[in-house]
């Protein structure tokens, strides 16, 4: 046996989701051969009936009913740590025998909130941290020396900057779309069929992955009314991926400079507007904003400014490592998509006018899309409420994360971009960010500046005119 595979499914239908789950179960269950592959799934229906069911797929029992080769688990949280270790550790074991054996791990449910549970009676996690998800993979028997081939995540706008750097070091390539996932999710009897023979070579399986994908999805029908995203999928090296973090770290001390020159922050601002964005407005394709701040530079009559030219440099630095397809190996999409590059990266700003466009964009023009967001209730402005409570969790993530925390992009986002904003749109906050979040910022960054933090030393350090402005702004009533 040659080059055999161990598929690993974690599955957290959240109710909607459960019958595009079966379609998914039963394409494993009839792509699974006898010849070595396997396929191990654990799949939580979250139908109320609080069960959870194992599957092993090896090539057998194609016929019978699911339920017939299910092995209840009992009630488990798809969303704790520990369910996942666990149940990567029993689909592994005994850990590469045969020797050439290769393993991959699919995360299946709601993204960016990684495998939400929206079920309001759930008890303790709710969803996957980035934090969490490296926490768990690292409590397995794969580590540094013994990476999984790959992880892929069959869930929404999940291939970020801020996951690809917490899952270094626990696989060797991560699979991830920047936009949504068909609800009906991966091709999996296709990829199945193109992984064997190839374990051998997991970057060429990383690569083909998104080739099937968006093959599989070329016919769709994408407009406005029908609230359909577009079809992407992207392949990221995680071996060296601090070769893209480290120029977007250097561009993020730039821009926090810079914002307290007036004529440099309007620039940021229009590139953030003119950038590709998803999720409603809360991140952005890293490579698109930095091809566009050199144009809006210009427009905006920057070239004698202090930054400008260190600006241009740093977007090009980050444009050139994407481009060189060693760390982003795989960027596929439709032929009409535009702006997309393969990795975004968190940068809150909704380009509408009002909360009707909010609602709208999220909806479809005809409000027939998918609501993605957990509605607050109470009030007629519930987008807004579920799109600033989203932003509050984002960043509370992310802050666990040494890329956010410490290497400058939430130092920026923190200190220069809630600055750039209440400067901007100081009655608007609501619309285009969040208020309740922006008062935490300005106010975090005022105790970091006065020398509060252990942390200081090792953030990007604010000139004498954005202190003076960050304290202005932070003392304002109501900002």
């Amino acid at each position: 046996m040659t080059d055999n595979w161990t598929i690993m499914v974690y599955i957290s239908a959240d109710d909607v989701l459960a019958n595009f789950a079966i379609d998914s179960l039963n394409q494993l269950r009839q792509a699974a051969s006898d010849d070595g592959d396997k396929v191990i799934a654990l799949f939580d229906p979250n139908d109320g009936n609080k069960q959870t069911f194992l599957y092993r797929f090896e090539g057998t029992n194609k016929t019978k009913p699911l339920s017939d080769v299910a092995k209840p688990q009992g009630e488990l949280n798809m969303a704790n740590p520990k369910t996942l270790s666990d149940f990567v550790k029993l689909a592994s074991e005994p850990l590469s025998k045969p020797k050439d054996r290769h393993y991959s791990l699919i995360l299946w449910g709601h993204g960016t909130e990684l495998l939400l549970d929206r079920d309001p009676g759930t008890a303790g996690e709710r969803y996957l941290t980035p934090a969490k998800l490296r926490s768990a993979l690292e409590n397995t028997k794969f580590n540094k020396d013994n990476k999984l081939d790959f992880i892929a995540f069959d869930a929404c706008s999940m291939s970020m900057v801020e996951v690809a750097s917490a899952l270094q070091g626990c696989a060797q390539y991560m699979i991830a779309s920047q936009d949504e996932v068909p609800d009906v999710s991966f091709p999996y009897a296709r990829i199945l069929e193109g992984l064997k023979g190839r374990g051998g070579d997991p970057k060429a399986v990383s690569e083909l992955i998104p080739k099937i994908y968006v093959e599989s999805f070329r016919d769709y029908l994408v407009t406005r009314r029908n609230g359909v995203k577009e079809i992407m999928l992207s392949s990221l090296d995680l071996a060296n991926i601090e070769k893209i973090t480290e120029p977007v770290s250097t561009l993020a001390g730039l821009l926090l400079q810079s914002v307290a020159v007036k004529d440099l922050s309007n620039a940021i601002v229009e590139a953030r507007r003119d950038a590709h964005d998803f999720v409603l407005g809360l991140f952005v394709d890293i490579y698109d904003f930095c091809e566009k701040l050199p144009v809006s530079l210009d427009r905006n009559n920057c070239g004698d400014k202090e930054y400008c030219e260190a600006l241009k440099n740093a977007c090009k630095q980050v444009r050139d490592v994407i481009d060189n397809r060693e760390y982003v190996i795989a960027n596929v999409t439709r032929p009409n998509v535009e702006d997309c590059h393969g990795l975004s990266i968190y940068f809150p700003y909704s380009v509408e006018n009002d909360v009707t466009e909010q609602t709208q964009r999220l909806l479809g023009e005809a409000e027939t899309g998918v609501v993605k967001l957990i509605l607050a209730k109470g009030g007629g402005d519930n987008t807004r409420k579920a799109r600033n409570g989203r932003i509050v969790e984002l960043e509370s993530d992310f802050e666990k994360l040494p890329f956010f925390k410490n290497d400058g992009w939430g130092a920026f986002i923190k200190e220069g971009w809630s600055v750039v904003l209440a400067r901007k749109f100081p009655h608007e906050l609501d619309l285009h960010y969040s208020a309740e979040q922006v008062a935490q910022n300005l106010s975090a960054a005022l105790g970091r500046g006065r020398g509060d933090s252990e942390e200081v030393s090792q953030l990007p350090k604010r000139n004498e005119d954005l202190n003076n402005e960050l304290e202005q702004l932070a003392l304002k009533p109501g900002a």
